[in-house]
C-alpha cells in the first residue's frame, strides 16, 4: 500500500494525507469499483489484460 500512496504523491501530485484518503475510499468501495469503472468508460482505456482481471482481483488488491 505504501507504494500506491507514494505513486499517487509522485505522479498525481497530491499530498500523502489525500493519497491515504483515496486508498481508504478504494478499500471501502472495492466491491463497487468494477461497476464504477465500467460505467465511467475508464475500463475501456485500460491496457489489455487489466480490464479482464478487475472483477476477480481488485478487491484483493485492497485487502478485500
Amino acid at each position: 500500500m505504501d507504494d500506491l500512496i507514494k505513486g499517487m504523491v509522485e505522479k498525481v501530485g497530491i499530498d500523502e494525507a489525500t493519497a491515504m484518503k483515496v486508498v481508504d475510499f478504494l478499500k471501502e468501495h472495492a466491491d463497487q469499483l468494477p461497476a464504477l469503472l465500467s460505467s465511467s468508460g475508464i475500463a475501456d482505456s485500460l491496457p489489455d489484460g487489466i480490464k479482464d482481471s478487475i472483477p476477480g482481483g481488485l478487491g484483493n488488491m485492497f485487502g478485500g
